[in-house]
């Protein structure tokens, strides 16, 4: 029996009380329906001749209810209760006053609908309670009053009983209503907490997202706060070797060690694929030096053991303090640039903003600089320049030369890439000027090829060390080529030796796929990297442009022209032709042309000049019949 006591508990529904802000609303139209029964009921007396005093007589239940369920002083249940009784009674009074008559008896129900506006199960006991009573006393003592039928008014209890199955049924159906529309609530609530809490967390580590983290960092006032920019080092050679489900793994370790060692009060989010970031509230910059300093011996001494093999990872952390009246954003940008200038001093450190910051100032200019350089490509106003690749032993009728890129200046003036290129490689945007500069050129060369063969002319193009491999790159390059009708031997890519000999494999499928088309490729800056001879082997190139910091000495060093000498010797016993880069004056050019150096770049045999100006200089001759 207990059991099924326990069944039927948990089948009813959660009875949770309504909010203040809906359960009054509720009861006060209860309350007034309830007025207006008291005010209608005293009527129906009088028209059914009972007096002024029977009227009143018949109202007074009806009367103390409603005053016990206007008192504020009574809990919600005792005035929840007084209320069901009185709409109860009305509906008892009603039937009596009627003389029992059945039509009389389905203002019950009508009542009971009224009182599902509690959403309280307990109501429901409480009418069904009041009618069997009710049927029943009345029913023995005045059964006319009650009933309209003898076999009722004989037998006042048996159908008080009857009375009750069928209220008792009403409100059974009428639970389970509520049940269903209860349950189907609570999902919505649970989905509707579950979309909350998705939004505001990052779905693989559980803490905060980057969106989250802005509203409360930019909630957070009355003191001084500090923002900690967090970046894991060497985190991409465990994605990259082990695949990205063992950086996800590492990922949750490494942020519950963080979410372990932080304050309950501080805010950790994930902000990118492997950057945190932390608001520390009421802690100084210095405070979160210190805090920052034991997250990074914390997770430096972590291991993380995958398939055999054994990992670590460093931290670099960026420090910037919130004060009150500061820009949130700003504040970010400072800790995101001092986590930057951590990483740029050796990284597995904590730099903290500090006034004057040198490092910070850097990071500020790229930032402008980036914005800048978005600007200058989406507006198409970058400028390509062409400067010369010239033979040593002298003209050959074959034009060759380098493409390389400006940016047009506010003034108009230009900005050579050294301005610009080191914010490119901070925020990622080399990949994109490769691009511009391939679809320039390829653009402004279909024009020049429409009506005329390009013979033997040859122009390079720069590869940086994001786009090699890039298949979509690749595939870019071969839609440009098809799209322009550009000869593929007509385009020749360099790239640099140390960018060739970071993965090999991946610059040797690269090389091979555009030599496939016709492509022509330069293993530029070769000597700078020190990666010995064996490299060069590997890659299917065509030429070799040997480092200019090892041509300019070429005259007064004797180690600086062994070098070229060298580079340039082995380079023709494996059928590569030579540039030598940096060749500023005839004093070097007639060195390298002893040498036996095929080309020389620099301003010694052609300074750079306006690609588009080139172009109208340099026309190629129409071929009569076409013309």
């Amino acid at each position: 029996m207990t059991g099924w006591i326990r069944r039927l508990a948990r089948a009813l529904p959660s009875g949770r009380p309504l909010p203040a802000r809906e359960w009054n609303p509720r009861h006060r139209a209860i309350l007034w329906i309830l007025a207006l029964h008291i005010g209608g009921l005293f009527a129906f007396a009088l028209v059914r001749g009972h007096g002024v005093g029977g009227a009143t007589l018949a109202v007074i239940p009806l009367g103390v209810a409603f005053a016990a369920a206007a008192q504020r002083v009574f809990s919600r249940n005792v005035r929840a209760g007084a209320a069901t009784l009185g709409l109860m009674a009305s509906s008892a009074v009603l039937v009596q006053l009627g003389d029992g008559v059945i039509e009389m008896h389905f203002h019950f129900f009508v009542m009971l609908f009224v009182i599902t506006f509690y959403q309280e199960w307990r109501a429901f006991l409480l009418a069904a309670g009041f009618v069997l009573a009710e049927h029943a006393v009345v029913g023995v003592l005045a059964p006319q009053l009650v009933y309209d039928h003898s076999e009722a008014q004989h037998h006042p209890v048996q159908w008080a009983l009857v009375h009750t199955l069928f209220i008792a049924g009403a409100a059974v159906a009428a639970i389970v209503n509520w049940s269903f529309a209860d349950r189907a609530h609570d999902a919505e609530r649970r989905i509707a907490a579950r979309m909350e809490y998705e939004a505001e967390r990052d779905p693989l580590t559980g803490v905060f997202n980057r969106r989250e983290f802005d509203r409360r960092l930019a909630g957070a006032s009355d003191g001084t706060h500090a923002v900690v920019f967090l970046d894991l080092d060497r985190f991409k050679i465990v994605n990259d070797s082990c695949g990205h489900a063992a950086g996800d793994t590492l990922l949750c370790q490494v942020t519950d060690l963080m979410r372990d060692t932080l304050r309950a009060g501080d805010v950790l989010a994930r902000v990118g694929g492997d950057e945190f970031v932390i608001l520390l509230h009421g802690s100084t910059a210095e405070q979160a030096a210190v805090v920052a300093e034991r997250l990074r011996r914390v997770v430096g001494q972590h291991r993380f053991p995958y398939q055999g093999r054994d990992f670590t990872v460093g931290l670099s952390a960026g420090v910037a303090a919130v004060h009150e009246g500061d820009d949130r954003q700003a504040v970010m940008r400072a800790a995101d640039a001092a986590c930057y200038a951590a990483k740029h001093h050796g990284r597995n450190r904590v730099h903290v903003v500090s006034a004057g910051d040198k490092d910070l100032a850097r990071q500020g200019g790229q930032a402008h600089w980036a914005e800048r350089l978005m600007n200058a490509m989406n507006q198409n106003t970058l400028v390509l320049y062409y400067q010369p690749i010239v033979p040593t032993a002298g003209p050959t009728g074959a034009r060759f030369g380098e493409l390389l890129v400006r940016m047009r200046g506010d003034d108009g003036g230009l900005i050579g890439p050294g301005v610009f290129l080191p914010a490119a490689e901070r925020y990622n945007l080399v990949t994109a000027i490769d691009r511009w500069v391939i679809g320039a050129a390829l653009e402004r060369l279909a024009e020049r090829y429409r009506d005329a063969d390009p013979g033997d002319e040859v122009f390079s193009i720069n590869l940086s060390g994001s786009s090699l491999g890039d298949a979509s790159l690749l595939q870019y390059i071969r839609d440009e080529l098809e799209e322009h009708g550009v000869p593929p031997r007509a385009i020749c890519f360099e790239v640099t030796e140390t960018v060739a000999v970071g993965d090999v494999g991946r610059a040797v499928a690269f090389i091979r796929e555009l030599r496939a088309l016709g492509c022509r490729f330069a293993l530029d800056d070769f000597g700078s990297g020190l990666s010995g001879f064996t490299y060069l082997k590997q890659f299917p190139a065509d030429l070799v442009k040997i480092d200019g910091s090892f041509v300019r000495g070429i005259v007064h060093d004797p180690l600086d022209r062994a070098v070229v000498e060298s580079v340039h010797r082995i380079s023709h016993e494996m059928g590569l032709r030579t540039i030598a880069e940096f060749v500023e004056d005839t004093e070097i050019l007639e060195a390298l042309r002893a040498i036996g150096v095929d080309y020389a770049q620099g301003y010694g045999t052609g300074a750079p000049v306006p690609f588009d100006g080139w172009l109208a200089e340099h026309a190629l001759e129409v071929p009569a019949a076409v013309a």
